[in-house]
């Protein structure tokens, strides 16, 4: 079992701002991670629409993280 950092942002929770909350997982992969979220927090994300990073690097979907580690996972987003 890992405990991983989980953040996310405003648009997907009720409160305001940056959310963390701290997780504790059998997930592999941040794929993994992910859709054990979607079952337990009903995280509103799916991984042809937004991005994750491991301690602030982007990574796919297939990569691993370890114990400790910090998984964002950023909504939709575009510039102008």
């Amino acid at each position: 079992m890992k405990r991983v950092t989980v953040r996310t942002y405003s648009m997907l929770s009720s409160r305001p701002g940056i959310q963390r909350d701290e997780v504790e997982t059998e997930a592999g992969t941040v794929r993994e991670l992910l859709h054990e979220l979607q079952e337990t927090r009903k995280v509103p994300l799916t991984t042809n629409i937004s991005k994750a990073s491991v301690n602030d690097r982007f990574v796919d979907w297939d990569d691993s993280f370890a114990d400790g580690d910090c998984v964002t996972f950023l909504p939709p987003f575009s510039g102008g």
